[in-house]
């Protein structure tokens, strides 16, 4: 439920990196890509994106025989391969497109081979130079590497930081989440004595640390949002980052498909936005029924792609095959959405529900007085807030949705996280607690107009009355009332926090089902169903239906502790019980029958 991440966003990146800039290249490929005109060719280029750089690789993929294709090797992205599209070279100009990442490229070819040019993406315009390298060993060393490993709780992230020196003589660290296949932020290097210092501004983290005697290992910690986790680094060499590597997630649908499958744009002119997006529809002449499938917090994709988990392509799959029309979105700013105002709140992004509700209504296979929504986590509290303002939605399935509001939310959430992955401390438990109470409460306490920089320092100031007696230093308070400050006061934040989401609840005369696992530690069955038990029933409809599912987790996955950590290790995206529970209320609801495959 946190969408711009004051705890760590636990289902998307560990604390290590959790602020991390999302890759230029955005994940997948593009699906066909020009012929080449020089297959010996082989061009390398590196993209300085502010606290990021790139470093690209223009090549052929001779494994793309009889048919070898262009494509860009993105060596900070787990060296992921994009085929590109519109290849043209001709000896003066070099042109291809990434539509994929809707970016584009184009550049001069001068005498020596050199390449001077502009990578465009989104709106942004960036330098990007590609010199040619022919077989050359790539990338180019970097003078020293320091690697170590983070526990970061729910994950150990091995980090590396690569030292290089540009020809002013100037040393800067570039820092590399190998784990997480991310790297390339840039880290402010200074070093005093034996004392080094790495700050890494695109995460606002911190490492510092003690050469030994020897110059072969720093030991010190990583500090970022107020934590500071111990680090050792480690002299060495580079390693190429860990490929990409296709894990196995046997639920994920694979052509060829017994429905069929269109790419769509959906346009909210009220936010000046457009949506892209997939909708699967049954074969026939229809009009079917149909829903749309509304993801959590956070930028996701149309998938809700979670450590090569599509729980969305799951759903849309096996409601599509029951007789449903499926609709799903990327989010915005990710994927082929554009980007909205960067003060969104919910109430925003129930506007893209609406739009996605009014676009499925009207076409022409669709029934409209059958449509419905299906959210996970605040997605479930978008379609509920949707819903209340569109009396024609047919019914709602809430999966993992929160029934209080986001302050009681994050403090349940922020224990049993904890827990869940081993941590029993008492004293390290109330400390966590208290931290959040003192933050929220600092926040919506302050006066009207107040800037950050003065709630974080009335922030600083509670924390030290609180927690002084732990002993913890003066700068670790500021430093995590600076970064709590800085996320709770997010236009998104304040609403999420004040938010009680059984409101718009009450006033559906709609049918509801509202499912919780037991297992979920994010949106625990015990703080919130009887709120959502409550209000289904004041809303009156006879057919709605609130359920704590057993051993489930927040990705209603079978799980054995629900830890956050667990996501990744389990092959299942979504326990079939579910997929079977949920599919079968709509068909009720949506009054259909599901056809043979």
């Amino acid at each position: 439920m946190d969408r711009r991440g004051w705890l760590p966003h636990f289902t998307r990146l560990g604390l290590a990196c959790m602020a991390v800039a999302a890759a230029l290249c955005g994940p997948g490929q593009a699906e066909a890509a020009e012929e080449p005109t020089a297959a010996e060719a082989r061009w390398y280029g590196e993209l300085d994106a502010a606290d990021r750089r790139f470093r690209f690789v223009l090549e052929v993929d001779t494994e793309q025989e009889p048919d070898p294709r262009w494509q860009l090797r993105s060596i900070d992205e787990g060296d992921r391969r994009f085929l590109v599209e519109d290849f043209s070279e001709d000896g003066e100009q070099l042109r291809f497109t990434l539509p994929v990442s809707q970016a584009s490229y184009s550049g001069n070819i001068g005498d020596d081979g050199l390449i001077k040019g502009i990578w465009q993406q989104r709106g942004g315009r960036f330098p990007l130079d590609f010199e040619p390298v022919g077989e050359e060993p790539l990338p180019p060393p970097p003078e020293e590497v320091w690697s170590g490993t983070l526990d970061a709780i729910v994950q150990k992230l091995q980090l590396r930081f690569r030292i290089t020196r540009d020809k002013a003589g100037l040393r800067t660290a570039w820092m590399d989440s190998l784990t997480q296949q991310s790297g390339g932020f840039r880290g402010d290097l200074g070093i005093k004595g034996d004392t080094w210092t790495i700050d890494v501004p695109a995460v606002r983290g911190r490492f510092e640390g003690t050469l030994s005697a020897d110059g072969q290992t720093l030991e010190g910690s990583w500090s970022q949002a107020g934590a500071s986790l111990a680090l050792t680094l480690r002299r060495g060499k580079e390693q190429p980052m860990p490929a990409t590597q296709t894990k196995n997630r046997p639920q994920t649908p694979r052509p060829p498909f017994p429905y069929d499958v269109s790419e769509i744009r959906i346009r909210n002119a009220v936010a000046d936005v457009t949506l892209a997006g997939t909708l699967t529809m049954p074969s026939g002449d229809g009009p079917f029924p149909a829903v749309v499938l509304i993801s959590g917090s956070g930028p996701q994709d149309r998938d809700e792609t979670l450590f090569d988990h599509k729980p969305f392509a799951v759903l849309a799959d096996a409601f599509t095959r029951r007789g449903i029309a499926v609709l799903r979105y990327d989010d915005r700013g990710v994927g082929g959405s554009t980007e909205g105002p960067a003060d969104a709140t919910s109430q925003d992004f129930a506007g893209d529900v609406r739009a996605a509700w009014e676009f499925l209504s009207t076409q022409p296979k669709i029934d409209a007085s059958r449509v419905g929504l299906v959210g996970h986590s605040e997605g479930a509290m978008l379609a509920t807030m949707t819903a209340s303002r569109l009396p024609q939605v047919a019914c709602v399935v809430m999966l993992a949705g929160a029934g209080v509001n986001g302050k009681q939310v994050l403090l349940s959430q922020g224990r049993r996280v904890l827990e869940a992955e081993g941590v029993s401390d008492p004293d390290q438990l109330s400390r966590q607690r208290m931290v959040q109470e003192v933050l929220m409460d600092t926040v919506e306490e302050a006066p009207p107009g107040a800037s950050t920089e003065i709630i974080a320092r009335e922030a600083a100031k509670r924390l030290r009355e609180q927690l002084s007696a732990d002993g913890a230093p003066a700068e670790d308070f500021d430093a995590l009332a600076e970064a709590g400050v800085a996320r709770l006061s997010s236009a998104w934040f304040r609403f999420f926090l004040d938010y009680d989401p059984t409101e718009s609840l009450r006033e559906l005369s709609c049918p509801v089902l509202a499912l919780i696992g037991s297992r979920d530690v994010q949106v625990d069955a015990e703080t919130n169903l009887p709120p959502l038990r409550e209000a289904v029933e004041e809303a009156g409809n006879p057919a709605s239906l609130v359920q704590e599912l057993p051993n489930l987790n927040h990705l209603f996955q079978t799980a054995e502790t629900g830890a956050v950590s667990e996501y990744d290790m389990l092959e299942e995206t979504i326990a079939e019980p579910l997929l079977e529970q949920v599919g079968a209320w709509l068909s009720t609801q949506l009054q259909v029958e599901a056809p043979e495959d």
